[in-house]
């Protein structure tokens, strides 16, 4: 027992290195070279959550939501003071560092998905604690306060397979993979158990997969016009309230660059599998209470 002790001791700088997680799971859960052991399928009781209503809308690359590696999708406007998205040797974000949630409220730094509310926009995926390895149902999780107002709503992500790139077994998917993103928001109806829900469905996402730390930026703009029932409409106004009083939200997806030996499931057999590695959440300029 003691020397356990030790050696959670020993560990908690590397740790620290590149996530502000203050608590971790037993076993050192989620951080195994095994890749289908580091795969985060928690819910924490959000899928069981009474539904009340659903409001969904699709969103489609260049309208609605732009997807890039750099800082070209989020508006000067919002980030005028220039701030740099990090480059391929750097272990962080000027960008993220500045704009994540932990900054914003520091009830955001506890938990073990503080991970992706700590500004680590990139981390070169060296570091398993940097990053929520997702298989197709995703995860779901609870915020630790209620969402007040908001301008704009960032991720970071990239794909990642467990082939070992030698030369007797290398990745075919090398390169850009396509993925259909779905963000659901949970809002707590007052003086009720139930929730209204409202789902962004995020069409044909590149994002870079087996290419180191490379990852993407997705942003969307909630007051832009996105389509819904394939006409281009406005969400509502700038300034609008349509995820205000969000207390936690969900995240899948759907791996559309397919092979028959490559599995975006964790709970099915597979020569090899697919996961999409999510680096950070962002909510600029938001406040919470």
């Amino acid at each position: 027992m003691k020397k356990r002790y030790l050696t959670l001791l020993m560990l908690a700088p590397l740790l620290a290195s590149c996530s502000k997680t203050s608590e971790l799971y037993a076993d050192y859960a989620y951080n195994s070279p095994n890749f289908m052991k580091n795969y985060f399928v928690e819910k924490n009781g959000v899928d069981k959550l009474e539904i009340n209503e659903t409001t969904s809308f699709t969103l489609i690359d260049g309208i609605g939501y732009s997807s890039m590696n750099s800082l070209d999708g989020i508006r000067k406007e919002d980030n005028e003071e220039g701030y740099a998205w990090s480059n391929p040797l750097d272990y962080s974000s000027e960008y993220g560092r500045n704009n994540n949630l932990t900054k914003l409220d520091n009830s955001f730094a506890y938990g073990y998905l503080s991970k992706l509310y700590d500004g680590r926009v990139r981390c070169e995926g060296k570091f398993q604690l940097s990053r929520v390895q997702l298989d197709k149902y995703g995860y779901a999780t609870y915020f630790p306060k209620k969402l007040e107002d908001y301008k704009f709503f960032s991720f970071s992500l990239r794909g990642a397979t467990d082939y070992d790139n030698t030369s007797t077994d290398p990745s075919p998917l090398r390169g850009n993979v396509v993925v259909d993103v779905h963000l659901n928001f949970y809002k707590h109806i007052v003086n009720s158990s139930a929730y209204d829900v409202v789902t962004f469905n995020l069409n044909n996402v590149i994002i870079p997969c087996d290419n180191g730390g490379d990852t993407n930026l997705v942003t969307i703009y909630l007051a832009d016009d996105i389509m819904i029932d394939g006409q281009l409409n406005r969400i509502y106004n700038y300034g609008g309230n349509i995820l205000t009083d969000t207390v936690a939200m969900s995240m899948s997806y759907e791996l559309k660059t397919t092979r028959p030996d490559l599995s975006d499931d964790s709970s099915v057999e597979s020569d090899h599998h697919f996961a999409v590695m999510l680096y950070e959440v962002l909510l600029p300029k938001s406040t919470w209470r």
